[in-house]
């Protein structure tokens, strides 16, 4: 069975994907309507909401399922490591 991403898996993927847009966090922030604050919360083990990755999906240019994809590989490199 495919080990399920972790919340925090998902985070480091969206922190890598806005990096790799170019954009700081307070940037994606405000374009995406979400609170620096909360992003920064959820991104670090929270729990995002599907219209809030939407959000961040379109202002990185990112596909949503392209994000998910990343994180379910992630998942899969650090369950490989135990």
């Amino acid at each position: 069975m495919r080990p399920i991403p972790t919340a925090a898996d998902l985070g480091e993927i969206l922190k890598r994907t806005i990096k790799g847009a170019n954009l700081t966090q307070e940037e994606t922030a405000t374009l995406t309507g979400i609170p620096r604050s909360t992003l920064l919360r959820k991104m670090h083990g929270g729990t995002f909401n599907f219209e809030e990755l939407s959000k961040i999906s379109q202002v990185t240019g990112k596909k949503l399922s392209s994000i998910v994809s990343e994180a379910e590989a992630l998942a899969d490199k650090e369950n490989a490591r135990r």
